[in-house]
């Protein structure tokens, strides 16, 4: 059954967003403001938009949450706006959600039943509006509608009954045909609905993360030396999953996933280098693993509880094999960052990050600095020190293919299987 629901969210999520995008035309719609009505029994959540587009809803648990996937909206409005946090809505966001939607979520303090959903034209001077009235209800009618019951509601505020019909969209980024040179998949973190951390100051991981990525790409792509390609090269969402079966899909060489991380200890700075690990090597990458594997539930997909594919391949020797190419990477990567930027106390850490999970890709994760750090933050933002941390990434690539192109020549020792 949970693999039936997560099926269908999976489809919700890919096919339906393109569809309401294409039925709110190329312009994205200005969504002018959020509140919650009601109590803790019953409550309306409306959206003030610009004029009415088709949406879908449905309910997630673990933690209770409701999801309304949108077509491509321009949001101006504040997060965290009060007349939303109230009745039985505890928190919400939004923002861009895959190729060519948006998404909301909101975090109920109880589980909660979509009583109805629906869309009001504007009338006089009072916006259009889309309108989701929810009621709360037992966990066990709760369990019976979650996920399963996935309202879509036309942009004429119809119920929309037809089945949905696979999307014709393609990826742009076309792999690269007889080009034998490494792949290199960098991997920006976080990105439209997930903003990753926020600094005091109101940087957003997912923006620095993202312009430092391409800034990188594009040094890589100058030496002609490999092939790059960006997990994402906009604000969207992508999830953990989707970022290492891209990786997978496009056969890379090395996954290289970018994050500027907010940790409690404010003391703690430092650029950091993290591999995979079943056991996490402190109590710091510990806690940093657990924060980004909540990234789907953020932007409210289901939790997969199994990794089976990782699971049944830990014990042979692709994996094993992956995980020496991994360390090695880790070693050359911190090798070249310690002589032009500040490294943590300890630069080489392991934890169970989700996304570094590709069995057959070495795989690091790289902390530039932490934006809970005042002098890691300035670094953050500084273009000489960007520059300077790039120039060193591109020197421990270089010399990481050099190792591997003189291991596959058979001064080392050669590949298993």
């Amino acid at each position: 059954m949970r693999l039936l629901q997560a099926i269908l969210i999976l489809l919700t999520s890919l096919y339906c967003a393109p569809l309401m995008a294409q039925e709110g035309g190329e312009t994205p719609v200005v969504v002018h403001g959020a509140r919650t009505d009601g109590n803790d029994k019953t409550a309306e959540f409306i959206l003030d938009v610009a004029k009415p587009v088709g949406f879908s809803v449905f309910a997630l648990e673990g933690p209770y949450r409701l999801v309304i996937d949108l077509p491509d909206m321009t949001f101006q409005m504040e997060q965290g706006i009060g007349l939303v946090e109230r009745a039985m809505v505890k928190n919400f966001r939004f923002g861009s959600f895959g190729h060519s939607g948006s998404r909301v979520v909101l975090d109920l303090s109880k589980p909660t039943k979509v009583v109805k959903a629906y869309t009001l034209p504007s009338v006089d001077d009072n916006p259009a509006r889309l309108v989701i009235e929810m009621a709360s209800v037992s966990k066990k009618e709760f369990a019976e509608q979650a996920l399963r019951d996935v309202i879509r509601i036309r942009a004429d505020g119809k119920r929309d009954t037809a089945p949905v019909a696979p999307s014709a969209t393609v990826d742009k980024e076309a792999d690269a045909v007889e080009d034998s040179r490494p792949l290199i998949v960098l991997d920006p973190g976080h990105g439209g609905i997930d903003t990753g951390a926020v600094s005091s100051s109101g940087a957003h991981e997912s923006t620095i993360v993202l312009e430092f990525a391409k800034a990188l790409r594009d040094v890589l792509v100058k030496e002609k030396h490999f092939r790059v390609l960006l997990t994402r090269d906009r604000d969207r969402f992508i999830s953990l999953g989707g970022r290492v079966a891209f990786a997978r899909e496009k056969k890379a060489d090395l996954f290289l996933s970018i994050h500027a991380d907010i940790v409690k200890e404010h003391y703690v700075r430092g650029a950091t280098v993290y591999t995979l690990s079943d056991k996490a090597s402190d109590a710091v990458a510990h806690t940093l693993a657990q924060q980004e594997n909540r990234s789907d539930l953020i932007a409210g997909l289901e939790i997969e509880e199994t990794d089976d594919v990782v699971a049944d391949i830990l014990i042979d020797l692709t994996r094993r094999e992956t995980a020496n190419h991994s360390a090695l990477y880790s070693r050359t990567l911190v090798g070249a960052l310690k002589s032009s930027v500040r490294l943590s106390k300890s630069p080489e850490r392991s934890a169970g990050f989700r996304v570094l999970k590709a069995p057959d890709i070495p795989s690091v994760l790289l902390e530039l600095g932490y934006l809970s750090n005042k002098e890691d933050r300035a670094d953050l933002l500084s273009d000489s020190w960007r520059d300077k941390a790039i120039k060193s990434i591109v020197k421990s690539i270089n010399k990481f293919f050099a190792k591997r192109s003189a291991q596959s020549s058979g001064l080392f020792l050669p590949r298993s299987g």
